[in-house]
C-alpha cells in the first residue's frame, strides 16, 4: 500500500456458531489488520453469538482485542439466545446489528461473512 493510498476497509459479519466456518474469518479479519494495515471491523450476528459466548473462541477474541480491533455483537441476538452474562465477560461490544451493517454501508466497507 502506497503513502497515498487509504487503507482497505472490510467488515467481517461472524455468522455461523459452528467454529470451523467462524474462525477462519476471525483470524483473517486480525490477519488482515495486523500484517495488511487493513481497517477491520467485526460484528457476531444471529447464532455466532453463541459461539462467542461459549468459551470456545476467547483466544481469538484476545487476539483482535489486541490487534485493537473491537469486535461487537448483535444485543438482541444475545437476549435472544440467552447468552448475556457468558458475552459480558468477553471484549465484545453489544450494539443494534441494522445501525452497525448501515454503517458498513455508509462508510464504504466491503462486507464478508463466514
Amino acid at each position: 500500500m502506497s503513502s497515498e493510498q487509504s487503507p482497505a476497509k472490510v467488515a467481517f459479519m461472524i455468522i455461523s456458531d459452528d467454529p470451523a466456518r467462524a474462525v477462519p474469518g476471525i483470524v483473517m479479519a486480525t490477519r488482515m489488520n495486523t500484517n495488511r494495515g487493513v481497517d477491520v471491523r467485526v460484528l457476531f450476528f444471529g447464532p455466532s453469538v453463541k459461539l462467542a459466548a461459549s468459551g470456545q473462541i476467547d483466544i481469538q477474541l484476545a487476539d483482535m482485542r489486541d490487534a485493537g480491533i473491537g469486535a461487537k455483537a448483535c444485543r438482541a441476538n444475545v437476549e435472544q439466545y440467552e447468552v448475556t452474562e457468558e458475552i459480558g465477560v468477553r471484549p465484545l461490544e453489544l450494539l443494534a446489528a441494522g445501525a452497525e451493517v448501515e454503517a458498513f454501508a455508509l462508510e464504504g466497507y466491503t462486507v464478508v461473512s463466514f
